[in-house]
């Protein structure tokens, strides 16, 4: 125990100087529009030392670089971070406008500050759209089901 205190204390201030999306490796983002809002599922891996913080300190650990990836986004918010199977959960709220109809667009402007291995939109029609290595989001078309 007190080698790994020891290690902390002195890992902790390289780690904490070092930029917030170098602690994570984004492998796959599930997108899965709702319609004006968003809900995404992270899939990422991380590095040795901030595996051995998560589990001492917890998934809090992780929480800067999940935030630091939507930084370019508004209305952000992490619902659930699981650092041992490397997922979180993280929903956008009024990403889409309304065109009429009950249709709503995301119309592709916003960018992660990390690059994704792969991208999977999920739409409401049952369709996946799949993009490798980018950090854009496609425009995104989906619609509210009536409710009669």
């Amino acid at each position: 125990m007190f080698v790994l205190l020891t290690l902390g204390a002195m890992v902790a201030p390289a780690v904490a100087a070092a930029p917030a999306d170098s602690e994570i490796h984004i492998t796959r983002v599930v997108v899965e529009p709702a319609g004006p809002d968003m809900n995404f599922t992270i899939y990422f891996e991380s590095n040795f030392f901030t595996r051995v913080f998560s589990i001492i300190f917890g998934a809090k650990v992780l929480q800067p670089s999940i935030e630091h990836t939507f930084a370019n986004f508004s209305n952000v918010s992490i619902l659930s971070i699981d650092s041992n199977s490397g997922v979180a959960k993280v929903a956008v709220s009024d990403i889409s406008k309304p065109s009429g109809d009950g249709w709503y667009i995301y119309n592709g402007s916003l960018a992660f500050t990390t690059t994704a291995d792969v991208i999977e939109v999920h739409n409401s029609d049952g369709k996946v759209v799949t993009l490798n290595d980018t950090n854009t989001l496609p425009v995104i078309t989906n619609r509210v089901p009536n409710i009669t």
